[in-house]
């Protein structure tokens, strides 16, 4: 094996991608995808907000 097999992929890589497909590639297109529904599952923002500008547009009788 040369150095320049080494520092990228060894050719039977190559090959099990061509006959497998991607596997890495699609697991991190995944983990990508899970860690944005993951992000928008625990963004609390848009409640606190609305929360808050419920509370202000809110009658008090003394305030």
């Amino acid at each position: 094996m040369n150095t320049e097999e080494t520092a990228e992929h060894p050719p039977i890589y190559d090959r099990l991608v061509q006959e497998r497909g991607d596997v890495l590639a699609e697991t991190r297109d995944i983990a990508a995808q899970t860690q944005a529904q993951a992000r928008e599952a625990l963004d609390w923002s848009g409640l606190r907000r609305a929360e808050k500008e419920r509370e202000e547009r809110s009658f008090s009788a003394f305030g």
